[in-house]
């Protein structure tokens, strides 16, 4: 599904979405863990498990203490 008319503010630390996209029809949530590949020269953003998250949330606390 394309969307248009949507203004995304971009920085090289972050990624604010247009006010008028709604997100809750994504199913995305606060905490949801993405990463960014390329896919036949093509950037995109994929919706990682939330086992991805909970793992490397980990693997930061044991390197922090």
């Amino acid at each position: 599904m394309k969307h248009y008319d949507y203004d995304w503010d971009l920085d090289p630390n972050w990624i604010k979405f247009d006010p008028d996209l709604n997100i809750d029809k994504l199913g995305w949530k606060g905490g949801d863990y993405f990463r960014i590949t390329n896919v036949n020269g093509q950037a995109m953003l994929v919706k990682c498990d939330p086992l991805i998250k909970f793992m490397k949330d980990g693997e930061y606390n044991v390197q922090t203490k």
